[in-house]
C-alpha cells in the first residue's frame, strides 16, 4: 500500500514539473495558449466538449 501511494505522489510531482517546464518554454518562445489553439484550428468550445465527453466516459 505504501509503495502504491509513493508511485502516485511521484507521478503527480512529475506532472507538476512538466507543466512548469511547458509554461516556461511558452514564455521564452512567446507562445500563447490561444496561438496554439489557432495553429491546430481548435476552439475553446471544442476543447470543453472533449473534456465533457472524457469525463462522461469515465463514469
Amino acid at each position: 500500500m505504501k509503495n502504491n501511494l509513493k508511485n502516485q505522489n511521484r507521478g503527480f510531482l512529475q506532472l507538476i514539473i512538466i507543466i512548469v517546464i511547458a509554461l516556461l518554454l511558452m514564455r521564452y518562445f512567446g507562445i500563447t495558449i490561444s496561438g496554439i489553439l489557432d495553429y491546430f484550428h481548435l476552439t475553446w468550445a471544442g476543447i470543453l466538449n472533449w473534456f465533457k465527453d472524457l469525463f462522461n466516459s469515465v463514469k
